[in-house]
């Protein structure tokens, strides 16, 4: 038995070292030589790797072994200059995985070919089917800049229709990404779509914890498969139902503000920031449901996600929109302990919570608000 055990597991070695293998890119880019140069950055799990390679007769190797498949970009300089020459940067964005990948082109690694990879291969898949949703996506910006500064201020008259079509995008968009899913569940790509579509704005915890425990193990415990997991954890924590996480920071006259102080009172936790055209856009809605319910226990607590070079901007937008609710910042952007806390990622983002502390609804939008607060409050 002990010798059949023995030649057992000795059989399995090859497969043991084919999993070990690593990575090898073999680049040929033209007929450069030094003292042109490729160079090679990644991340692997969590680790950021940074390689350099001479380039001889236009050719040149990069060799590693990564945890999972991961985007990596190559870099080409010519000669002994920048990086960039003439505001051009001869860059290459692929996916890289153990395997023997090629990187060919005839002049420059932007136009280079990649083989080998089948994360890499799924990547430009997806892109394909996508294509046709962010060209339309790409037209409405394109028309957004041909308006006038003058004609950008009439926010109605281009908004309006440029959001009917972006809409229609973006179910499109997230259609596709739906067929992605389900045609190749265990693709490492599959993980980025997944945070795309069900981690995207407002999503549900619940549904998307059900939907990420189907990807295998060795995908869920993966860098990017921490990360959403945290995600959803986080989510669970702000989900309607749930008390809301106190927190504590200084309003604009130095003196410390937590959330449980507005305990006894509904309270719209508002993300925003001065920077974010969406979040001003939002102001005369906000200001609308303060001053219809403010005599009814109904309260604003304002959270600026600007950062420390951006505290007049605040304060700025603070007197410019007219928000006499309270409003706290420690000044970090998107670092905001409170931010972190509450998983934003996005920004406007809301939460409103009830006098016992309770969160009872999430992003309320528009008109929502007050739809929301006439109903609670009778």
């Amino acid at each position: 038995m002990k010798k059949q055990f023995i030649l057992a597991a000795s059989c399995l070695l090859p497969l043991a070292t084919m999993a070990q293998q690593g990575f090898t890119i073999k680049g040929k880019i033209g007929k450069l030589n030094a003292p042109a140069k490729a160079y090679l950055n990644y991340t692997d799990d969590g680790r950021k790797v940074a390689d350099s390679a001479l380039l001889k007769n236009g050719q040149f190797t990069f060799k590693g072994q990564l945890k999972n498949p991961t985007s990596a970009s190559i870099v080409i300089r010519h000669d002994t200059g920048s990086l960039a020459k003439n505001g051009y940067m001869d860059y290459l964005q692929f996916y890289i995985e153990n395997a023997n990948i090629t990187v060919t082109s005839p002049d420059s690694v932007f136009r280079a070919a990649v083989k080998g990879s089948k994360t890499n291969d799924e990547d430009r898949l997806l892109a394909q089917w996508r294509h046709p949703y962010k060209r339309s996506a790409d037209s409405l910006t394109k028309v957004y800049w041909s308006l006038t500064a003058e004609q950008r201020k009439d926010t109605l008259a281009w908004l309006k229709p440029a959001g009917i079509i972006m809409r229609q995008t973006q179910a499109g968009y997230d259609s596709v990404s739906k067929v992605f899913l389900a045609k190749y569940p265990t693709s490492y790509i599959a993980l980025r779509v997944f945070q795309e579509v069900e981690l995207s704005y407002n999503f549900n915890p619940d549904t998307a914890a059900v939907k990420f425990a189907r990807f295998p193990a060795s995908m869920r415990n993966s860098a990017l498969g921490k990360q959403l997991q945290k995600a959803i954890e986080t989510g669970k924590k702000t989900n309607t139902g749930v008390m809301a996480m106190d927190f504590e920071q200084k309003d604009s006259t130095g003196k410390s503000v937590k959330l449980s102080d507005f305990r006894g009172q509904y309270v719209l936790v508002d993300f925003w920031a001065s920077w974010c055209k969406p979040c001003r856009a939002e102001n005369p809605n906000l200001l609308a449901a303060y001053n219809k319910f403010k005599d009814k226990k109904f309260t604003i607590l304002g959270v600026s996600l600007d950062e420390e070079n951006g505290r007049k901007a605040w304060l700025g937008a603070v007197k410019q929109d007219n928000m006499p609710w309270t409003q706290i910042s420690d000044l970090k952007g998107f670092n905001s302990e409170a931010a972190v806390l509450y998983g934003i990622k996005a920004i406007p983002s809301n939460f409103l919570i009830d006098p016992s502390g309770k969160i009872i609804a999430r992003n309320l939008r528009g008109d929502d608000l007050s739809a929301e607060l006439a109903k609670i409050l009778k």
